[in-house]
C-alpha cells in the first residue's frame, strides 16, 4: 500500500482524530486561572453598607476586619476554573484564609477559612439575609456573579451575626 492510498489516509486518520479529539476533552477539564476577578455586577450591596458597592466583599460578622469583612483588591483573589458552561466549577481563594467553590447552576456555595479554622460548610443562598434577585448568578456564559448575604451554618461559633458575606465576579472565559 503506498503512503498517498486513500485506505491508509483514513487509516491513519481515525487515530489522529481521536487523540486530536481527546486532548480536547482533557484541556477542557483541566484547572485554568479565570480570565478577571472583578466587583460583582449585581449592584446589591451585600453587607448593608453603601461604601461597600463597587467593592469584592468576602467574609462573615459585622465589621471589616481581617477576621470578618474584608474587602480585597481583584488582584489580591485569585480564582480558578474547572470544565466550560454547564460543566463549570469555580474555587476562589481570597486574603485572610477564604476559599470559595460554586458549581455551576448551583445556588450552594462551598465555604471555609484556614486562617479562623472554619472548616468547609455548604451555604444556601437560596434564604437570604439581603434580599438579592439571582445570588449566586450563571447566566452569563463561563461567568460567576455572585451577591449574597445568608446566616453561616451552625458550625461555625459566631462571636457576632455569624451572616457570611460574598460578592464577587469571576471571569472564566
Amino acid at each position: 500500500m503506498s503512503a498517498t492510498s486513500p485506505l491508509r489516509r483514513a487509516a491513519l486518520a481515525v487515530p489522529a482524530l481521536a487523540c486530536g479529539l481527546a486532548a480536547l476533552t482533557a484541556c477542557g477539564d483541566q484547572p485554568r486561572d479565570a480570565a478577571a476577578v472583578s466587583t460583582s455586577f449585581s449592584g446589591q450591596v451585600v453587607t448593608g453598607t453603601s461604601t461597600d458597592l463597587g467593592s469584592i466583599v468576602i467574609g462573615w460578622g459585622d465589621a471589616h476586619s481581617d477576621s470578618e469583612i474584608t474587602t480585597p483588591q481583584p488582584e489580591a483573589v485569585a480564582a480558578r476554573c474547572t470544565g466550560r458552561g454547564d460543566d463549570l466549577t469555580v474555587e476562589i481563594t481570597a486574603p485572610h484564609g477564604w476559599t470559595i467553590r460554586a458549581v455551576y447552576g448551583s445556588p450552594v456555595l462551598t465555604v471555609s477559612n484556614t486562617d479562623q479554622q472554619l472548616a468547609a460548610a455548604e451555604i444556601d443562598t437560596t434564604d437570604p439575609v439581603v434580599a438579592a434577585p439571582v445570588p449566586v448568578d450563571w447566566s452569563e456564559p463561563d461567568q460567576l456573579d455572585i451577591a449574597a448575604a445568608v446566616e453561616g451554618p451552625d458550625g461555625w461559633n459566631a462571636e457576632h451575626s455569624g451572616r457570611v458575606q460574598v460578592s464577587v465576579h469571576v471571569d472564566c472565559r
